[in-house]
């Protein structure tokens, strides 16, 4: 073949091999199969607590658990109900095994007790605690304190304050007592005929420290130092005594003084108890006994009315890993806000955020908030100290001791004394 024929054939060749190039340079080269991402497994988080079963509190409970994963698919909560004993004796032992919740709604009592075990985590330490804690009610969140830093946050609350028969009150012609004096004056008149005019359920700090409070006088020193010369001072005698005395008279009654009394509840019902102060919880026991319960703030002593300061806190723990606290501290938050706040007023449970307390759901639930939200300005929480738990069943035995007689007031309240004071000793 002419080499010149050659020549045209060849640029075709060129042509058509660079249009081919060019083709397949714009062609979409197929994308390489993916894997179906597997959908990583919800946090679960162990919440152990004791809300009341009879008031319905863990039947709201259930479906505010349920409103919560349903807003957060990520995380499972798992409720366990223990009873208050129970609850506080499975965290002991916890601290040794290391078998711990990740988030426990307990006592407030139990914060200074479980921090002493070094198995709380400080929930101050969280970016938003501070912006969370804002949202609820000061005195019940320093129940969470120790030193300068929270380990834990109020998840409820509660005081006391007086409540009365009225139709007793009635037919004694007796108005209301706004004094401690006259509280116990009346117990005296409304007693007789089966009838008793003041009740008691214990004989611990939790029942008969407001008593003292009020009357300017301490169960311990301000830095938990020693009992001497506070549960056995002139005021704390002088307290106990007028208790003793309206004991002997038959105008104060309760089961840790008598076993044979009536309890409280059941004697309310039956008409015999004409006063008790008491927390949020007592017109709800009450509801369908008939009685007409009125309620006042609690008479004042010579330094005022000074109620006990009660309630729960939600606790997280050091056992638990990062992403398990994190789902912890978002449950927490989830159940400290208005909404599930009011839910639980509405069984009974009086709450600490600011806004569910003036919430007109939670009012008409609890019409007494605002008599409650007063006395919570005055309130003192119990002395916050690791032992505090024996301490109090010490007052309790020893003031019962004293109440019904087995011994005099002054001694008995120089043996609680004498006895807390080795307790604080004892390392």
């Amino acid at each position: 073949m002419n080499r010149n024929m050659l020549k045209p054939l060849a640029i075709v060749l060129v042509l058509l091999l660079v249009g081919l190039t060019a083709a397949c340079s714009t062609v979409t080269p197929t994308a390489a199969p993916t894997a179906t991402p597997v959908p990583s497994e919800p946090v679960t988080i162990q919440f152990w607590h004791n809300y009341d079963a009879g008031a319905g509190q863990i039947d709201v409970l259930k479906t505010l658990i349920a409103e919560f994963e349903t807003a957060n698919p990520d995380i499972k909560v798992n409720q366990v109900y223990l009873e208050w004993s129970a609850l506080k004796n499975n965290v002991i032992a916890g601290a040794t095994t290391g078998m711990l919740p990740d988030v426990l709604r307990g006592d407030i009592g139990f914060v200074p007790q479980f921090q002493s075990l070094n198995v709380l985590y400080e929930m101050s330490s969280l970016s938003d605690y501070a912006t969370v804690a804002a949202t609820v009610m000061e005195a019940p969140n320093s129940s969470a304190r120790m030193g300068d830093k929270f380990y834990g946050i109020a998840a409820n609350t509660n005081t006391k304050i007086l409540f009365y028969n009225k139709a007793m009150f009635t037919a004694a012609g007796l108005t209301v007592p706004k004094t401690q004096d006259e509280m116990w004056t009346d117990a005296l008149k409304l007693t007789g005929s089966g009838k008793i005019g003041f009740v008691e359920a214990w004989t611990g700090v939790w029942n008969v420290g407001q008593y003292i409070w009020s009357n300017g006088g301490d169960v311990l020193a301000p830095d938990n130092s020693t009992a001497t010369g506070y549960i056995n001072s002139p005021v704390a005698v002088a307290t106990i005594q007028k208790l003793a005395d309206l004991y002997k008279a038959g105008a104060l009654s309760g089961p840790s003084m008598d076993p044979g009394a009536a309890g409280d509840t059941d004697g309310w019902k039956a008409g015999t108890y004409a006063m008790e102060i008491d927390g949020p919880w007592r017109p709800s026991l009450l509801a369908s006994s008939g009685i007409d319960l009125g309620a006042v703030q609690m008479p004042a002593g010579s330094a005022g009315s000074i109620g006990v300061l009660g309630g729960e806190d939600f606790m997280m723990f050091k056992t638990s890993d990062a992403k398990h606290q994190e789902a912890a501290w978002k449950f927490i938050k989830f159940m400290v806000d208005e909404k599930a706040q009011v839910d639980m007023a509405k069984v009974g449970q009086m709450p600490v955020n600011k806004a569910a307390m003036t919430n007109a759901d939670a009012l008409a639930a609890m019409p007494l908030l605002p008599v409650f939200a007063e006395a919570l300005k005055t309130a003192k929480a119990r002395p916050v100290t690791p032992k505090w738990g024996d301490m109090e069943n010490i007052i309790a035995t020893k003031v019962a001791e004293a109440i019904t007689g087995q011994k005099a007031v002054q001694k008995a309240l120089d043996e609680a004394a004498t006895e807390i004071d080795a307790l604080i000793a004892a390392k």
